[in-house]
Formats: structure tokens, C-alpha cells, sequence
């Protein structure tokens, strides 16, 4: 008996390869940039929810502790360096700088002490040293806002976004390439000042924002984009 060794089995040609792979090529360039769109998205709708959670510990400290509030509004009276003029929504002010957090560890941060939990990394820094006692109130409290992080930082997911022309904050960093980009790696305190009255007399009106900052800006504050409250529409 003879052995049929023919199974009717056909191989793809190498044209039908080359189809199949320029097919792949066109979907993985227009599915890619819509997944890393939306990873951006939801990088940016993360850091929207951690300035809310930021404003609420500030909020709270504000009521429960007249020293915090006297400090948050206390500080230096004259211009200076942590005074900034900025543009969020077409609204143009100028904001004052209280205290400052990075958004990721470096190379540079070491170990410290918060409720008697050892912590890496520098967690907020005031900007002035008049606002030291904001400083500590804010890393006390940094748990509700990190969680159970041994960590002294707060993640900021998003690295920048875009903005309109009309809407650059940029300070002379070395990363404003483009007036349409910034980058973004720290958080913010601010509240808002008059350039008439130096020291800002309406703070009773609970007009302290938090602003997403580029390290690299001018006293390495940076001022980019606030966060909260109402966050611009192109931030979303």
C-alpha cells in the first residue's frame, strides 16, 4: 500500500504576507496614537483628582487651625521671585507661591521623618521661609493624599500637555520649546494677590488655587496650569 503524502496544505504567498502586513501597519498607525491619547487623558483626569485631594487637606487645615490659614496668607509682603503673572482661561492675575511638592522621586532625595514613619523623598517645601509652618502642617497630612506610601512625594502621572498661544506660562526653563507644550513635575500652593494691595486682603474668600509647576521654571516653582480650581477645558 502507498503512502499519500499530499495533504492539500497551502502556504500563505508573498504577496498575501505583504498585504497582511501593511494592513497591521495601517491599523497600528491609527490605533496607537488614539491608546497613547487616551493613556495622556487619563494620566491628566488623575492629577485633576489629586488637586482636589490637595485643596480638601489645605481646606481643612484652613478651618481647623488658625495658624495654618495666618501662615498660608502670611508671608512675605513684597513681590519677590514667588510672584507670578499668569493666564488660565483668559483670565489674567498674578499668583503667589506658598509651598511646593515634587511629583516623582530623584536621585537626590534621602530619608526622612513623618509621624515617626521613615519616608523617602523631600515632600512639600515652602518657597518662602516664612511658610514653614505650612510646609510641616502638609507633609503631616501628605497620607491623605498618598495613602500608605513610604514615599514622601505625590505622583504626578502626567508629564505636560497642550495649551493655546494665548495661554503660556512659561518662565525661561530650558524645557519651553514650544509655546503650545509644557511640562509638568511638581505641584503648587498658590493664592492670588492684587498688585495694588501686596499682601492679598480678600484670602477670606478661600481664592487659594493648586497649580500643576515645572521644576526647571524661574525659583523652581513654575507655574504651568491650574489644576483647581475649574482647571481649563484643554487641561481635560
Amino acid at each position: 500500500m502507498t503512502k499519500n503524502t499530499n495533504n492539500n496544505q497551502k502556504g500563505f504567498t508573498l504577496v498575501e504576507l505583504v498585504v497582511v502586513i501593511a494592513i497591521i501597519g495601517i491599523l497600528a498607525m491609527i490605533l496607537v496614537p488614539l491608546l497613547l491619547g487616551y493613556v495622556k487623558k487619563a494620566q491628566r483626569r488623575a492629577d485633576l483628582e489629586t488637586a482636589r485631594t490637595i485643596a480638601a487637606v489645605v481646606q481643612t487645615l484652613m478651618i481647623e487651625d488658625p495658624k495654618f490659614y495666618d501662615s498660608f496668607y502670611g508671608g512675605k509682603k513684597g513681590g519677590g521671585g514667588s510672584d507670578f503673572d499668569v493666564c488660565i482661561a483668559g483670565e489674567k492675575y498674578t499668583i503667589r507661591s506658598v509651598a511646593r511638592c515634587d511629583g516623582a522621586l530623584t536621585a537626590k532625595d534621602t530619608y526622612t521623618y513623618i509621624n515617626k514613619k521613615r519616608m523617602r523623598g523631600s515632600g512639600w517645601d515652602w518657597t518662602d521661609d516664612n511658610y514653614t509652618y505650612v510646609r510641616d502642617c502638609m507633609n503631616e497630612n501628605i497620607d491623605q493624599v498618598i495613602g500608605a506610601s513610604t514615599d514622601l512625594y505625590i505622583p504626578m502621572r502626567s508629564p505636560g500637555y497642550k495649551h493655546p498661544k494665548t495661554e503660556c506660562n512659561h518662565d525661561n526653563s530650558p524645557r519651553d520649546k514650544s509655546n503650545t507644550y509644557s511640562y509638568t513635575d511638581r505641584w503648587l500652593l498658590v493664592y492670588r494677590i492684587s498688585k495694588k494691595n501686596v499682601r492679598n486682603y480678600d484670602a477670606e474668600t478661600g481664592n487659594f488655587e493648586v497649580w500643576a509647576a515645572d521644576s526647571y521654571g524661574r525659583n523652581a516653582n513654575g507655574p504651568r496650569c491650574r489644576l483647581w480650581p475649574d482647571p481649563p477645558v484643554y487641561y481635560y
